[in-house]
């Protein structure tokens, strides 16, 4: 079987204590993010990807951590690792892109109990 591994990037932001999730059309939720591009750097990947799929503006993002998973997907196996950042501040309100079903704010509690990504459920803790 062959193996891919890609580096993706995610983008925590907060809103009254709340984290915003994106429910995917398979009804996984995750946080904003996806691949980083060849060159770019993954802080610049994460505010881009959550810009393109929510229209939000991050400010003062840190990095919080890197999370790791190896699944089987479309006949390969993959190895998924996530540069995870937390924005201190955004801008504007989320309006989303044709990826994404609906978004919510959430409790780190509430969160806990949805139907997450892989790499979504590690960033959920170091949070």
């Amino acid at each position: 079987m062959e193996q891919v591994q890609e580096l993706n990037a995610y983008l925590v932001i907060r809103r009254s204590g709340k984290l915003l999730l994106l429910k995917r059309h398979n009804g996984i939720w995750e946080f904003p993010g996806g691949g980083v591009e060849f060159g770019e750097d993954p802080k610049d990947a994460a505010i881009r990807e959550t810009r393109e799929e929510t229209r939000l503006r991050a400010k003062d993002v840190k990095l919080v951590g890197v999370t790791s998973a190896v699944f089987q997907a479309k006949g390969k196996q993959k190895h998924a690792i996530y540069a995870v950042y937390l924005a201190k501040s955004f801008s504007g309100k989320p309006i989303l892109s044709s990826e994404h079903l609906e978004f919510g704010w959430f409790t780190l509690s509430e969160a806990r109990k949805m139907s997450l990504g892989l790499n979504v459920k590690p960033v959920v803790d170091m949070l």
